[in-house]
């Protein structure tokens, strides 16, 4: 004891008022995990409103996995790391593949972040600030938000924290600033499992590979302010990190061999390049809004699919306790646990002291577990000078006080997370909801067979997954569209139309026979996308009215053109009545689909088919002067015996001069811009069909 306060330290209060009863630990412990489960299942089908395209990717990727894919780094998208997937695929081995089966593997991983977060800091410091801690977490709504989001960054805090924890039970660090143990003994089965969860976590998120950094500062503090303990752990502690950055070195061996996979560092490549130049203002600048964005409103996280835009991080009095418990922990520096607490902290939030507090709630995600430690470490600190000053009474109104700020944390998180954010229309259309309203429309509807879809965003990692994990039934063939420049027209005798209000039919299409609009749902009137309309089709009378569609204008070829053996072009619509300088070309191409299979090119690496059809208008010497590339019934989808028909229209310049143009037309992989053969008796003539020439009225004069 004299060696204690001779140090400086506080002196030390009876039993009663330091520690907890272990009855009355436990119980206090499954109430707050009781309370924090409860929240974070309560409306798990409806809040998120849906889901969103990295959310549906990863239920895609999980699905993959339980069908026999077994990635080291997923390459769909902007590609991201494998082990979340992993984990949501041992999921879906217990549940069904739904939105709410994905949601609660990221609840569980939430209470795991919860109950280590509390294992560390119960072993760290004690029981009351362990308590506390965990209570401030569980109440806050960054920690609710994330622990309902099926979305990688959720794996972090639960495998950190982890290691945390193994590592701190592995270090005899003892009970006082000075680390006097009398069991010097490290227990390297600990330090097994802390390697092996630090190698874990850098499958997980990109900040993850910054995090075991903060072990071998430790280890330079602990040189610094601890030697006696910095001799008999540094060589096992270091191995036990090399042995983590073993445990991920297939991974980091692929982004090696393959350095365009990894996309995602392209977002922050602006805060990065000026942090290597040295940009002192711009760097001060982003570390300033993310400082700010844990306190101050207005300057939270503005991706509103994770926040309240303008949202801080920390409640008004949470912000406070946060500052009071951080320069607790600066003045107890010399306490291994204070001065880990600061440094996990640093490594936690510096992804977002570099980019900014825009999508911090995911960047700095590291952070979550130990951010609500300093607040708990103020109140613990007031309750005991409160014990020591005015007695018992005062203590219990802290206590009284703290509780308090717990239930209003909680209180605050759910009015903002349950109303404000899941009823907003920008979350309700960053969450698909409508997408996922078309899905449990036909789920309830007495048979399947062939679904045509519009959406805003048809790509294979967009809604259409989006839709897939929304629909329970197995018996509907989807395909997709963007209705406002394409159709695709099944072969099927009968089919179904569904075009929400986002992507109205283009007139060309809405006049076709064999349309009869069955009825509009609506879901909200505030929506950004509030219906949908449903079309009972019978798609060979609309073919029949789209083959009768052509113009006269001559082509270098006879239709139908083959295109690679893939696809055939069957018709073009010049529905332009004239052409002239400065004015709006229309072109309506119309193509059956042959072999989808032939599309594909095993050198594209994710396998799904990506093509691109093009019209480009040619001047006299051949050169493009207006174009227009696009595909908006994307060919990932198609089957044979389809026929797609895609809308062009561009503007011809202003100041172009000659009195004719040519049209070429054709088809083109977006990823090398190989364009499709054509193909006359089964040999190559070109790649392009040429439509004119095409007289230009009223051409520009110099």
């Amino acid at each position: 004891m004299a060696s204690a306060q001779a140090s400086g330290s506080e002196p030390k209060l009876p039993p009663r008022s330091r520690t907890v009863s272990p009855s009355r630990e436990w119980l206090l412990l499954a109430l707050i995990v009781c309370a924090a489960a409860a929240l974070r299942l309560w409306q798990l089908d409806d809040v998120p409103p849906g889901l969103t395209h990295d959310e549906a990717a990863h239920g895609q990727d999980a699905i993959a996995i339980v069908d026999g894919a077994r990635p080291i780094y997923q390459t769909v998208g902007y590609g991201r790391e494998p082990l979340y997937d992993y984990v949501l695929a041992g999921g879906l081995l217990i549940g069904d593949p739904s939105r709410v089966t994905l949601r609660v593997c990221s609840v569980a991983l939430g209470l795991t972040a919860l109950l280590a977060t509390y294992g560390w800091v119960r072993i760290a410091f004690d029981a009351p600030t362990a308590l506390l801690a965990v209570a401030f977490q569980a109440a806050s709504f960054w920690s609710l938000s994330t622990s309902r989001q099926i979305l990688r960054s959720s794996l972090l805090p639960a495998l950190l924290t982890g290691a945390v924890f193994f590592f701190w039970s592995a270090i005899p660090f003892g009970d006082s600033e000075h680390c006097d143990n009398d069991d010097s003994r490290v227990r390297f089965w600990a330090l097994g499992l802390f390697a092996l969860l630090i190698g874990a976590a850098l499958y997980t998120y990109l900040p993850a590979r910054g995090t075991w950094v903060m072990f071998p500062f430790f280890l330079i503090y602990l040189r610094l302010a601890h030697r006696p303990l910095f001799r008999r752990v540094w060589a096992p502690v270091l191995v036990a990190v090399l042995a983590g950055l073993l445990i991920a070195a297939p991974l980091f061996a692929y982004l090696w061999a393959h350095p365009g996979a990894e996309q995602r560092l392209t977002m922050v490549d602006a805060p990065l390049q000026a942090f290597a130049a040295g940009n002192v203002p711009a760097i001060l600048a982003q570390a300033w809004s993310e400082i700010a964005g844990l306190f101050i409103p207005g300057w939270g996280d503005g991706f509103l699919a994770y926040n309240i835009p303008g949202r801080p991080t920390l409640a008004p009095w949470t912000g406070v306790l946060l500052l009071a418990g951080l320069a607790l922990c600066a003045a107890r520096w010399r306490r291994p646990q204070c001065a880990f607490a600061l440094l996990w902290l640093l490594v936690g939030l510096s992804p977002s002291l570099l980019t900014g507090a825009v999508a911090s709630s995911t960047r700095s995600i590291a952070a979550l577990p130990v951010i609500f430690l300093f607040p708990a470490i103020a109140v613990v600190f007031s309750y005991r000078w409160a014990a020591r000053r005015w007695g018992c009474r005062a203590a219990r109104a802290v206590v009284a006080g703290a509780v308090v700020l717990v239930i209003a944390t909680g209180a605050v998180a759910v009015r903002d997370y349950f109303g404000r954010w899941a009823q907003s229309p920008d979350v309700r259309a960053a969450y698909q909801k409508t997408v996922v309203a078309v899905a449990e429309y036909l789920d309830a509807q007495p048979s399947g067979g062939t679904v045509v879809l519009s959406t805003v965003y048809p790509g294979a990692p967009h809604d259409p997954y989006v839709f897939r994990l929304g629909l329970a039934r197995q018996d509907i063939s989807a395909r997709w569209i963007d209705a406002r420049r394409a159709l695709l027209v099944p072969p099927d005798p009968v089919a179904v139309l569904v075009v929400p209000s986002s992507t109205p039919i283009d007139p060309y299409f809405i006049s076709l026979p064999g349309l009869r609009h069955r009825e509009e749902v609506w879901l909200r009137t505030t929506d950004l996308d509030p219906s949908f309309d449903v079309f009972d089709w019978q798609p060979r009378d609309s073919l029949a009215e789209l083959r009768a569609r052509s113009h006269d204008t001559p082509l270098d070829l006879e239709l139908p053109v083959d295109f690679g053996g893939a696809l055939h072009l069957r018709r073009l619509d010049l529905t332009t009545s004239r052409i002239s300088p400065g004015e709006v070309v229309e072109i309506v191409t119309v193509w059956e689909v042959l072999d989808p299979g032939a599309l594909r090119d095993p050198t594209s690496g994710d396998g799904l088919v990506e093509l691109v059809l093009f019209t480009h208008a040619l001047d006299a010497a051949g050169d493009i002067v207006a174009q227009e590339d696009r595909l908006d019934a994307p060919a990932w989808s198609w089957r044979a015996g389809d026929v797609v028909v895609q809308i062009h229209r561009f503007v011809l310049p202003d100041d172009y001069g000659s009195d004719r143009i040519l049209l070429e037309v054709g088809a083109y992989r977006p990823h090398d811009l190989s364009r499709l053969p054509v193909l006359v008796g089964g040999e190559v003539v070109g790649d392009r069909v040429l439509v004119g020439p095409i007289e230009v009225e009223g051409k520009a004069t110099s």
